[in-house]
Protein backbone atom coordinates (compact mmCIF):
# COMPACT_ATOMS: atom_id res chain seq x y z
CA UNK A 1 0.00 0.00 0.00
CA UNK A 2 2.81 2.46 0.88
CA UNK A 3 4.56 1.68 -2.41
CA UNK A 4 1.40 2.71 -4.29
CA UNK A 5 1.30 6.05 -2.48
CA UNK A 6 4.99 6.58 -3.20
CA UNK A 7 4.43 5.99 -6.91
CA UNK A 8 1.39 8.28 -6.89
CA UNK A 9 3.47 11.02 -5.24
CA UNK A 10 6.22 10.62 -7.85
CA UNK A 11 3.70 10.78 -10.70
CA UNK A 12 2.06 13.82 -9.16
CA UNK A 13 5.46 15.51 -8.82
CA UNK A 14 6.32 14.76 -12.44
CA UNK A 15 2.97 16.17 -13.57
CA UNK A 16 3.49 19.35 -11.52
CA UNK A 17 7.03 19.73 -12.91
CA UNK A 18 5.77 19.27 -16.47
CA UNK A 19 2.97 21.78 -15.91
CA UNK A 20 5.32 24.42 -14.50
CA UNK A 21 7.81 23.84 -17.31
CA UNK A 22 5.00 24.35 -19.85
CA UNK A 23 3.93 27.55 -18.08
CA UNK A 24 7.46 28.97 -18.07
CA UNK A 25 7.95 27.98 -21.71
CA UNK A 26 4.67 29.71 -22.60
CA UNK A 27 5.69 32.82 -20.67
CA UNK A 28 9.10 32.82 -22.36
CA UNK A 29 7.37 32.65 -25.74
CA UNK A 30 5.21 35.66 -24.81
CA UNK A 31 8.24 37.61 -23.63
CA UNK A 32 10.29 36.79 -26.72
CA UNK A 33 7.43 38.18 -28.79
CA UNK A 34 7.31 41.24 -26.52
CA UNK A 35 11.01 41.86 -27.15
CA UNK A 36 10.41 41.61 -30.90
CA UNK A 37 7.46 44.00 -30.60
CA UNK A 38 9.65 46.49 -28.74
CA UNK A 39 12.30 46.14 -31.44
CA UNK A 40 9.77 46.97 -34.14
CA UNK A 41 8.44 49.95 -32.18
CA UNK A 42 5.12 48.35 -31.20
CA UNK A 43 5.10 49.24 -27.49
CA UNK A 44 1.36 48.57 -27.19
CA UNK A 45 1.74 44.98 -28.40
CA UNK A 46 4.73 44.48 -26.10
CA UNK A 47 2.67 45.66 -23.11
CA UNK A 48 -0.17 43.29 -24.01
CA UNK A 49 2.26 40.37 -24.08
CA UNK A 50 3.87 41.45 -20.81
CA UNK A 51 0.41 41.65 -19.25
CA UNK A 52 -0.40 38.10 -20.34
CA UNK A 53 2.83 36.81 -18.81
CA UNK A 54 2.18 38.77 -15.59
CA UNK A 55 -1.30 37.26 -15.27
CA UNK A 56 0.17 33.80 -14.80
CA UNK A 57 -0.26 33.19 -11.06
CA UNK A 58 2.49 32.58 -8.55
CA UNK A 59 3.37 28.90 -8.10
CA UNK A 60 4.08 28.26 -4.42
CA UNK A 61 5.83 24.96 -5.14
CA UNK A 62 8.31 26.68 -7.46
CA UNK A 63 8.54 29.92 -5.46
CA UNK A 64 7.97 32.03 -8.57
CA UNK A 65 5.43 33.12 -11.10
CA UNK A 66 6.06 31.74 -14.60
CA UNK A 67 6.32 35.20 -16.16
CA UNK A 68 8.96 36.43 -13.71
CA UNK A 69 10.80 33.10 -13.95
CA UNK A 70 10.85 33.30 -17.75
CA UNK A 71 12.05 36.92 -17.74
CA UNK A 72 14.79 36.02 -15.25
CA UNK A 73 15.84 33.14 -17.48
CA UNK A 74 16.09 35.43 -20.54
CA UNK A 75 18.54 37.67 -18.69
CA UNK A 76 20.47 34.66 -17.43
CA UNK A 77 20.77 33.13 -20.90
CA UNK A 78 21.95 36.35 -22.50
CA UNK A 79 24.79 36.74 -20.03
CA UNK A 80 25.69 33.07 -19.66
CA UNK A 81 25.77 32.50 -23.43
CA UNK A 82 28.23 35.38 -23.81
CA UNK A 83 30.29 34.14 -20.87
CA UNK A 84 30.41 30.56 -22.15
CA UNK A 85 31.25 31.63 -25.71
CA UNK A 86 34.14 33.84 -24.60
CA UNK A 87 37.75 32.80 -24.40
CA UNK A 88 39.24 32.54 -20.91
CA UNK A 89 41.15 35.82 -21.22
CA UNK A 90 38.38 37.74 -23.08
CA UNK A 91 36.43 39.87 -20.63
CA UNK A 92 34.15 41.50 -23.20
CA UNK A 93 31.18 39.62 -21.76
CA UNK A 94 31.83 41.29 -18.37
CA UNK A 95 32.78 44.69 -19.83
CA UNK A 96 29.36 44.86 -21.49
CA UNK A 97 27.55 43.89 -18.28
CA UNK A 98 29.43 46.52 -16.29
CA UNK A 99 28.62 49.17 -18.90
CA UNK A 100 24.88 48.37 -19.00
CA UNK A 101 24.40 47.67 -15.28
CA UNK A 102 24.33 51.26 -13.92
CA UNK A 103 21.54 52.26 -16.33
CA UNK A 104 19.18 49.45 -15.27
CA UNK A 105 16.44 49.88 -12.69
CA UNK A 106 16.53 48.08 -9.33
CA UNK A 107 15.03 44.77 -10.50
CA UNK A 108 17.23 44.64 -13.59
CA UNK A 109 20.34 45.38 -11.52
CA UNK A 110 19.39 42.75 -8.93
CA UNK A 111 18.95 40.06 -11.59
CA UNK A 112 22.15 40.94 -13.44
CA UNK A 113 24.15 41.03 -10.19
CA UNK A 114 22.72 37.66 -9.20
CA UNK A 115 23.56 36.07 -12.55
CA UNK A 116 27.10 37.40 -12.75
CA UNK A 117 28.01 36.81 -9.11
CA UNK A 118 26.46 33.36 -9.52
CA UNK A 119 29.37 32.46 -11.81
CA UNK A 120 31.72 33.12 -8.88
CA UNK A 121 29.53 31.37 -6.31
CA UNK A 122 29.18 28.29 -8.51
CA UNK A 123 32.86 27.95 -9.34
CA UNK A 124 32.46 24.18 -9.70
CA UNK A 125 30.43 24.86 -12.86
CA UNK A 126 32.03 28.05 -14.22
CA UNK A 127 35.66 28.94 -14.82
CA UNK A 128 36.06 32.59 -13.89
CA UNK A 129 39.51 34.17 -13.95
CA UNK A 130 40.89 35.81 -10.82
CA UNK A 131 40.74 39.21 -12.55
CA UNK A 132 37.06 38.64 -13.43
CA UNK A 133 36.29 37.54 -9.86
CA UNK A 134 37.82 40.75 -8.50
CA UNK A 135 35.83 42.92 -10.90
CA UNK A 136 32.62 41.00 -10.20
CA UNK A 137 33.00 41.27 -6.44
CA UNK A 138 33.89 44.94 -6.72
CA UNK A 139 30.80 45.66 -8.83
CA UNK A 140 28.26 43.31 -7.25
CA UNK A 141 29.56 42.52 -3.76
CA UNK A 142 28.01 39.32 -2.47
CA UNK A 143 24.86 39.33 -4.59
CA UNK A 144 22.70 36.29 -3.81
CA UNK A 145 22.41 33.40 -6.23
CA UNK A 146 18.69 34.10 -6.58
CA UNK A 147 17.73 37.76 -6.85
CA UNK A 148 14.99 39.07 -4.60
CA UNK A 149 12.71 40.69 -7.16
CA UNK A 150 9.52 41.00 -5.13
CA UNK A 151 7.72 38.10 -6.79
CA UNK A 152 5.76 36.21 -4.16
CA UNK A 153 2.43 34.66 -3.26
CA UNK A 154 0.96 38.09 -2.48
CA UNK A 155 2.34 39.96 -5.48
CA UNK A 156 -0.25 41.52 -7.74
CA UNK A 157 -0.43 41.24 -11.51
CA UNK A 158 0.75 44.86 -11.70
CA UNK A 159 3.76 44.13 -9.48
CA UNK A 160 4.67 41.09 -11.58
CA UNK A 161 4.27 43.15 -14.77
CA UNK A 162 6.67 45.79 -13.43
CA UNK A 163 9.25 43.14 -12.53
CA UNK A 164 8.88 41.47 -15.92
CA UNK A 165 9.12 44.82 -17.74
CA UNK A 166 12.29 45.63 -15.82
CA UNK A 167 13.88 42.29 -16.72
CA UNK A 168 12.84 42.54 -20.36
CA UNK A 169 14.33 46.02 -20.63
CA UNK A 170 17.53 44.69 -19.03
CA UNK A 171 17.58 41.84 -21.56
CA UNK A 172 17.11 44.26 -24.47
CA UNK A 173 19.85 46.56 -23.17
CA UNK A 174 22.24 43.64 -22.76
CA UNK A 175 21.39 42.17 -26.16
CA UNK A 176 21.96 45.50 -27.89
CA UNK A 177 25.20 46.18 -26.02
CA UNK A 178 26.55 42.70 -26.85
CA UNK A 179 25.66 43.25 -30.52
CA UNK A 180 27.45 46.60 -30.51
CA UNK A 181 30.52 45.06 -28.85
CA UNK A 182 30.58 42.21 -31.37
CA UNK A 183 30.29 44.67 -34.25
CA UNK A 184 33.11 46.82 -32.85
CA UNK A 185 35.24 43.74 -32.27
CA UNK A 186 34.83 42.49 -35.82
CA UNK A 187 35.69 45.92 -37.22
CA UNK A 188 38.78 45.98 -34.99
CA UNK A 189 40.03 42.65 -36.31
CA UNK A 190 39.38 43.65 -39.91
CA UNK A 191 40.98 47.08 -39.60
Amino acid sequence: MLAEFGEMARQSGRMLNARHHAQVTGAENLLTKAIRALGSGDAQRAEQLLQRAAQMPYVERELESPGVGAASMLVYRLISDQFEDSEYDDTTWLDVVLTVYPDLDASGRAQVASVVHGFVIQEAFFTVSDAEKRRIRQAFGDAPLTAELGDGPNSTVEQRREIIRSLILAAVALRDAYATAAEAGSRGRLG
